[in-house]
């Protein structure tokens, strides 16, 4: 057992959130699925900090161009910690609990508390480039990384422990940050976008009755997940393969790339979840070979869905695509690797059967319960089970 690790069976835990609006629309749904599996199987305290206001106003004065793009830095700046870890510390101090789970890195507490993460500043600082800067995180310059990357090493310092939503972050965690392993326990993250229903095999290719084949593409953050690499190879499948295959492209809210959306492209924009959740189940394939991905929720909900992937051999997506089983993984930005994946996978009929038949374990191991579960199971000090 750690210090300062509470032991109870039936603890009263403290939920900590920076809500942006609705909370179910906060992080595409992650914290509030959390909070609701939570509240399932314990008793929850919400000491959430909400935007007021004067911080709505504040995003606008911290607005600045960098990269060739305009956004706001207030999120990460020293004010808003200040502010958030305050007001946490009142609200903890006004309502006792047994130990606290923040979403992220919010501040420092007299209780024991637990950091939930999807990504270290000490990764952001590594893949960090003068012209673009850091992966999905164009507007903050390198030296409000580095200041953010020292107070995440302070606050796991003090927490009881991390929670992570990947094996590849619990090892950056300890290597990078210097975190120890003990006090780090993989949790993952449950998923949002499912169709109720049982699970089949995406493509019955029946001689010429057969219907062409759909690719699937998810993502707001269209460069960095590969969205321009999913293009390129779908044109050149068109051209060399598949004259009538399709490709829908949903999550930018316009089109990202120049000149008119290609023949064969159905673009969609920003969707709903219950909406993403019936693409992915009208759709062969889910091709999203992201540059940086620290777990990757789209991929893991195709598969729940029975939808094979496509994803990168990097970052956390090796620990949930496995080639010649559920997808396939590519190397490079090259299109035509990308192609090439692509035909193996279609022409594959053993990939769709076994992610078909392997849907409803995708679920129950990456379902928001789950989650919760191990979490409270921490938080009980009880061992962590093998992955």
């Amino acid at each position: 057992m750690r210090d300062g690790q509470t032991t109870a069976e039936n603890p009263r835990v403290g939920f900590a959130c920076a809500w942006k609006g609705r909370p179910e629309r906060t992080w595409s749904g992650t914290p509030w699925g959390l909070r609701l599996a939570l509240g399932r199987q314990a008793e929850v305290v919400d000491l959430g900090v909400k935007y007021s206001a004067v911080q709505t106003a504040s995003k606008y004065l911290y607005t600045r161009r960098r990269h060739g793009r305009w956004g706001s830095t207030y999120q990460w700046s020293s004010s808003r910690d200040r502010m958030i870890e305050r007001r946490l510390q009142a609200a903890s101090k006004k309502t006792p609990v047994d130990a606290v789970i923040e979403v992220g890195d919010l501040g420092r507490l007299d209780v024991p508390f637990y950091c939930y993460k999807d990504l270290s500043f000490a990764v952001l600082e590594e893949h960090y480039d003068a012209v673009t800067g850091a992966p999905g995180f164009y507007n903050i310059d390198l030296d409000t990384i580095k200041r953010r990357r020292d107070r995440q090493h302070e606050l796991w310092e003090s927490a009881a422990g991390v929670f992570a939503m990947s094996e590849w972050l619990a090892e950056v965690l300890v290597e990078r940050s210097g975190v120890p392993r003990e006090k780090i326990t993989v949790v993952y993250a449950g998923l949002n976008a499912l169709e109720e229903g049982p699970v089949r095999e995406q493509h019955v290719r029946s001689g010429e009755a057969r219907r062409p084949f759909r690719l699937l593409f998810v993502g707001r953050h269209f460069f960095r997940k590969g969205g321009d690499i999913v293009v390129r190879a779908f044109e050149q499948l068109r051209r060399e393969h598949y004259p009538g295959l399709g490709l829908t492209v949903a999550g930018p809210a316009a089109w990202p790339l120049a000149g008119d959306v290609p023949e064969g492209v159905t673009f969609l924009g920003d969707r709903p979840t219950t909406e993403v959740a019936r693409l992915y189940r009208e759709h062969d394939l889910l091709a999203m070979p992201s540059r940086f991905e620290a777990f990757g929720i789209a991929h893991r909900e195709a598969l729940a869905n029975g939808v094979p992937v496509i994803g990168r051999s990097a970052f956390a997506m090796p620990e949930a695509i496995h080639p010649g089983k559920n997808g396939a993984l590519v190397g490079s930005d090259d299109p035509a690797e990308l192609a090439a994946a692509i035909v193996d996978v279609l022409e594959n009929p053993e990939v769709r059967r076994f992610t078909a038949a392997s849907a409803a374990e995708v679920r129950s191991h990456y379902s928001w319960d789950a989650v919760a579960g191990r979490m409270l199971d921490a938080v009980r000090g009880r061992p962590a089970p093998a992955p």
